[in-house]
This record gives structure tokens, sequence and C-alpha cells, in this order.
């Protein structure tokens, strides 16, 4: 009976299934219906009742699970702490990211990689942490906006304004707007968030406007590139448009309008448990990303 089978029991619970867990430890559901098939033999129990729909814990495996879970939490706990002392950071971290937010994460994973060389980074793109987290097997995940879960663990990041850019290719054609009223005359290119909200209300703390958008988007990437490309005036966080401000493909509009702030987090199940890589990890974000989009 190995660890690794235990805790892949408490993934398939959690789960609810074994293509589920499969999909989120990058397994095939063979090899997780073989090994949970194995640790039921040598238990001489059963631990679900499958069935083509549901795959359910059996009164064993119910009582199994819940012992079994604080079993794991101590033995995570104790592990934590002899690579504490032995200061020796050996693993791999599984993190959620928004789409198009690599500008600012990879060059300060690439630092994080190089300070800590055998901790292993397997990222994957996100929009919605709570699914995601489980669904994945994320250990924590980058979040922008407002918390839908308590039920998860919130360490706030940074807060990002927003400012409206446009690319000096459409400024030249269609003129740069003076005033904030002067926006529903022109083009606008708006982001649909993940809960189908249409982002066309920008507010500003003196002030908002309600846009036309003509061309929308769920993707921040596209929006951005949209903008680039000279199809309308966008609005958007700082650390989606850093390179293009550099670049000259982008000029920003209005720059006297002042946004109000949007909280971005770090969002985990559990302290309980959590490996030391994912813990540097989660301190190291803390440190360095605010410093880095504030130059």
């Amino acid at each position: 009976m190995r660890i690794e089978d235990l805790k892949l029991f408490t993934i398939v619970v959690n789960l609810g299934s074994f293509t589920a867990a499969a999909t989120a430890l990058d397994l095939p559901r063979a090899n997780v219906s073989r090994r949970i098939g194995e640790l039921e033999k040598s238990l001489n129990a059963q631990l679900f009742f499958r069935t083509t729909r549901q795959l359910r814990l059996t009164q064993h495996g119910e009582a199994y699970y819940h012992d079994l879970v604080e079993l794991l939490e101590g033995f995570e706990q104790a592990k934590n702490k002899l690579l504490d002392v032995s200061e020796k950071a050996i693993g791999k971290v599984k993190l959620g990211f928004l789409p198009e937010s690599e500008e600012v994460l990879q060059p300060t994973l690439a630092k994080f990689q190089q300070l800590y060389p055998n901790i292993d980074l397997d990222l994957r793109f996100t929009n919605n942490y709570v699914n995601d987290i489980y669904s994945q097997g994320l250990d924590f995940v980058v979040h922008a906006g407002q918390i839908q879960d308590s039920g998860f663990i919130a360490r706030r990041l940074l807060s990002l304004g927003r400012g409206m850019y446009a690319s000096p290719h459409y400024i030249a054609k269609y003129g740069e707007p003076l005033t904030l009223k002067d926006l529903t005359e022109h083009e606008t290119i708006c982001y649909r968030w993940s809960n189908g909200t249409l982002d066309d209300h920008w507010d500003f703390i003196s002030d908002s406007v309600k846009v036309n958008g003509r061309l929308n988007c769920n993707h921040m990437g596209f929006v951005r590139r949209a903008i680039v490309g000279g199809q309308g005036i966008g609005c958007l966080p700082q650390m989606y448009v850093i390179s293009a401000l550099e670049s000259g493909e982008l000029v920003r509009v209005l720059p006297e309008y002042e946004s109000k702030k949007e909280d971005v987090w770090l969002i985990y199940p559990d302290r309980k448990g959590m490996s030391l890589p994912t813990r540097l990890l989660i301190d190291f974000l803390i440190q360095e990303i605010p410093e880095f989009v504030s130059l």
C-alpha cells in the first residue's frame, strides 16, 4: 500500500469520478481505476459503488476516507517540517493563472526557478477557480475581482487600476477623445467577464461612462490585440499592456482619469498540508509581483 495510492483515493472522492481524477493528475483513466482496485484488494474492502452514471462511497469507504484525510494531513505536515529543517525545496507546484497575464508572471516565475532549481512548475490557464482548483488539481490560483466562494483561503496579491488605451494608428485615423463623453462617439472594445457580465460601464473615481462596444470578447488577450490592431479604444489593467506601452504599440487615452482599484488574489483550498514549494511560491509572488507591476 503506497501513500500515492491513498492520496489518489482522496482525490477521486473529492472530484467524484475516476475520469476527473485522471484529468487532474494527468494520468490515464485506466491507471486510476486499476490503482483503486488494488487498494480495495489490499484492504479487503469495497470503497466505491460503481455504476455507469455515478460513483459513490460505500459505508467502509466513507469511514476510511474521513480517517485517511486526517492521516495524510499529518503526513504532509511532518514532511514539510523535515523539508524546513533541511532547507531543501523539492517538488512540483500546479498553478492556475489568468489568460494573458504571462507578461508579469513569466519573468517572475523564471526568477523563482533560478532560486529554487529543484521545484517544477505546472501552469494552467483558468477563468473559474471554484471549479478548476479541484478539477485540475491546482495548488493555488491567481484570480482578479470578487471572491465567489468563501470556502477558500484568499491572500491579496495587489490592487490594480485600469487605464484607457488606443493604438497610435487609431488616434491618427479617428482623433483622440478629450472627455469621457467623447468615448460614446468612438469605437470601443469591451471585455466580457467569466460570469457573462459585459464590461461596458467604465468607472473612474471622479466619473463614469457607458460605452457602446461594437467588439466584445471574453478573452483579455484578444481584446488587447484588437486595441493594438487599431479597432478601437479599450479599458484594461496596466499589467496586460506593459510591453505594448513600452514598444509604442499603445498609448494611454485620457490619463487624468484614475480608475477604481480591483484586487488580485492568490486563492487556495487550505493551508493544512500545503507543501513547502507551494508556500515558497506564494510568498515569493506576494513579494515580487507588486514590485514588478509598479516598475
